[in-house]
């Protein structure tokens, strides 16, 4: 049994802890890596652009420069397994440890189209980021964790969609797939103090100087009728938008938060939960 440390203060610092964060280039993986780091955290930003990689990275040090905040950049494609699992690796090896992994990266086809229009290597692309890579992030961190013995949080981004479909079968399918496979991961590893959850974004604008598009309901957002995107799925999305009970649309530090809470001793009991980050969007 692990010892609470004393105060609320305690509970949220992640000072000595170091975290990969994968996808956080930009969106709402900078965003979850920014708070981490925020919360006293190392963190390993790694995306399949290099230079996104790096440029956050930048952010985040120059931000926390005077609390000495440490953040490096790495390029890393998520469905390349060597690639993977050198990447953990040299978390371990550059930081010092792992014990925190936000599996972040994932490939959003719009609202995909009828099912019968989807090509083969339209699924298997999107599913080899984000099943696949989800799967060889978690593999690795949960053999580093257990080797090292001093347990871990592995937070995986799933969606709002997981559970109320409406984007497509390729991209709803992979993260309702993600929430099973967190799931399972729980239960695997919590003999060895290693919790497993996902958090799911709902709504979420990360396009910076563009306002959010299908949220006609939402106060200065353009209005966008759904009919406009020419896909069978979108009517039923862009209502539920405009209907958001907390009346906008959430903000990428918004996710960051709750990554926080769920990498920290905050979250000490907690595992194999599914966390919605919506606004409200499932109580609709």
């Amino acid at each position: 049994m692990s010892i609470t440390p004393n105060t609320p203060k305690d509970w949220i610092d992640l000072t000595g802890k170091v975290a990969h964060i994968t996808g956080a280039g930009n969106g709402i993986g900078a965003a979850i890596a920014q708070a981490l780091a925020m919360a006293g955290a190392q963190v390993m930003v790694s995306d399949i652009k290099l230079a996104d990689a790096e440029a956050s990275a930048a952010k985040i040090n120059e931000a926390g420069r005077q609390a000495g905040t440490v953040a490096k950049a790495m390029a890393l494609d998520v469905s390349n397994r060597e690639d993977v699992d050198a990447a953990i690796s040299e978390t371990a090896a550059t930081l010092g440890s792992l014990d925190i992994l936000a599996n972040n990266a994932g490939l959003y086809n719009g609202f995909g189209g009828p099912v019968r229009d989807i090509t083969d290597e339209k699924w298997r692309a999107l599913w080899s980021v984000n099943v696949d890579g989800v799967f060889y992030c978690c593999r690795a961190a949960a053999s580093a964790m257990v080797e090292a013995g001093n347990g871990g949080r592995i937070i995986n981004i799933s969606s709002t969609q997981a559970m109320t479909p409406g984007v497509g079968v390729t991209y709803d399918g992979s993260k309702a797939a993600v929430l099973q496979i967190t799931k399972a991961l729980a239960l695997e590893l919590a003999p060895h103090n290693i919790n497993v959850n996902a958090l799911a974004p709902g709504p979420t604008w990360v396009q910076d100087g563009a306002p959010p598009p299908l949220s006609a309901g939402l106060a200065g957002a353009r209005t966008v009728e759904a009919s406009e995107s020419k896909q069978p799925l979108a009517d039923a999305v862009s209502n539920r938008i405009a209907r958001l009970p907390k009346g906008h649309w959430g903000d990428p530090m918004e996710q960051g938060k709750a990554a926080v809470f769920l990498a920290s001793e905050m979250s000490s009991f907690v595992t194999g939960i599914y966390l919605p980050v919506d606004g409200g969007w499932l109580v609709l």
